[in-house]
């Protein structure tokens, strides 16, 4: 494998399959270019596998020399990453291989997400199959499907081909913090069909863009209070004359993970000067309290050659912009007995489309305490009600509740400070790892997570930090070493 010039030469396999991940295609769901890859590189080093029938890959990988008799232990990753791009980049996720190049320090991608989530996790442990210099246990590098969605290869993983009661995630995105515990969560999908109607205002039709904010990941991004595109069109409609306007469309979201970027609405206008006052004013409003890094949103009207001539009428909008102003969003309760800033409960109204006279709705729901989530839960569903709104529950997976009396842990935080002459951080995310899925199907099993810095996850601003990577691996090494 060859590595362009701009990626680092160390730790060199890293780099190199980081790369080669990088030109197979692996939106979730459609990871079968990148298992074939897996199964291929195994292969060639003689190395048992097994694929489960969900589509989860395990590679058996012997002990070293002198460590026949030593427990087994599960380096787990996913492989599957988050696909997004900004308007202007044209990507087929499907077909087409991530673009990167090197700024400073940092690994990026041309405006699109750079899969370094989980991408330099699956790296590393394809690099584990090829050293045979590593001193290491028996391996069982179990690569899973569709974790992005859901965890759902989480969900179909058969225990009983994992022998390991260790293991180690290479799925988190701060170097100096090591994860015990994560969030659960539940996926709400809201539904109402309002009949279309003729247009009474026929002088112009308008698309209502809002794009530039910077999203990102729903449970690592939460906290930052950033903007959500959705609400902000929202916003904007909403303080526009209600007779001023008809709705034939609005857009907005790409999955139920990132927290909204862009939208749009499209719409018969009867004065735009109206339109272009509501949006200055909510403009300013926001930009007078958003984060100062996400000031950078903006809003626009197109106008279009022809007016839209079915539309939904003027009560059933006001009821769908007054449900979806009045949706929660963001941060609702925090850990106050963390070391640092860490959300316990939040949902992100990920997705809405007001398409054809269907209305739908997604949010997405993290928790570390399900009880704590019920609250928010009935809150959620009483607001759909109260609205006439179909409602399912969907993909709950469990927290991972953090064990502090743990072997694994103590062992990966001596090695941290050894090699850095300073404590890691032992805290929990406010995301979703297949730590605590997994815990429960393979039984009472010591679980950390690691790995480098990753910013922007679930973004077109994901980038990795590159001397973050050598430390890394580097830790991952003499772990093993020791295990």
């Amino acid at each position: 494998m060859q590595m362009p010039s701009h990626f680092p030469s160390e730790p060199q396999k890293v780099w190199e399959y980081f790369h080669a991940i990088n030109q197979i295609p692996r939106p979730s769901k459609k990871e079968d270019k990148f298992r074939e890859f897996i199964l291929r590189e195994a292969q060639s080093l003689n190395l048992k596998t097994h694929t489960d029938e969900v589509g989860n890959v395990i590679v058996y990988v012997p002990a070293s020399s002198g460590y026949e008799n030593h427990e087994t232990v599960i380096i787990q990753n996913h492989m599957d990453m988050v696909t997004d791009a900004t308007p202007d980049r044209k990507i087929d996720f499907s077909n087409d291989p991530i673009i990167t190049f090197k700024d400073g320090d940092w690994i990026k991608a041309d405006r699109t997400t750079l899969g370094a989530d989980n991408g330099i996790g699956c790296a590393a442990a394809l690099a584990l199959m090829h050293d045979k210099n590593l001193a290491h246990p028996p391996l069982e590098l179990l690569f899973t499907i569709d974790e992005e969605t859901g965890l759902k290869g989480a969900w179909g993983v058969d225990a009983s081909y994992l022998k390991g009661k260790r293991m180690l995630n290479l799925d988190t995105e701060e170097w100096g913090s090591l994860y015990i515990g994560c969030a659960g969560g539940i996926d709400y999908e809201f539904k109402k069909s309002p009949q279309p109607v003729p247009a009474k205002i026929k002088t112009r039709g308008a698309k209502l863009l809002v794009g530039g904010f910077l999203g990102g990941h729903s449970g690592v991004d939460i906290h930052e209070q950033r903007g959500n595109a959705i609400k902000f069109l929202m916003d904007w409609l909403n303080s526009m004359p209600h007779e001023s306007f008809e709705i034939h469309e609005w857009r907005g979201g790409k999955a139920h993970n990132i927290i909204p970027r862009d939208a749009f609405a499209l719409v018969n206008l009867k004065d735009i000067k109206l339109a272009e006052e509501a949006l200055m004013k909510v403009t300013e409003r926001w930009k007078s309290y958003m984060p100062k890094e996400d000031r950078q949103f903006f809003g626009k009207i197109e106008i279009q050659d022809e007016f839209f001539s079915d539309v939904i009428s003027s009560e059933q909008s006001v009821q769908l912009m007054s449900f979806l102003m009045a949706f929660p969003h963001g941060a609702h309760a925090y850990d106050l007995a963390s070391s640092k800033e860490l959300v316990s409960l939040s949902n992100n109204l990920a997705i809405s489309l007001l398409v054809r006279g269907q209305f739908y709705l997604q949010s997405s729901l993290r928790f570390f305490d399900r009880g704590e989530c019920v609250g928010l839960e009935n809150q959620v569903t009483s607001l759909a009600r109260g609205f006439g709104m179909d409602f399912t529950k969907n993909g709950e997976y469990p927290s991972w509740k953090p064990v502090r009396e743990n072997k694994l842990l103590d062992l990966v935080a001596q090695k941290y400070e050894d090699l850095y002459k300073n404590k890691a951080k032992i805290t929990a995310i406010h995301a979703g790892l297949e730590c605590g899925i997994l815990r429960d199907k393979i039984g009472p099993i010591d679980a950390v997570s690691f790995g480098p810095t990753i910013m922007g996850a679930h973004s077109p601003q994901e980038r990795v930090l590159v001397p973050t990577v050598e430390h890394f691996w580097n830790l991952l090494t003499a772990v093993l070493k020791d295990l």
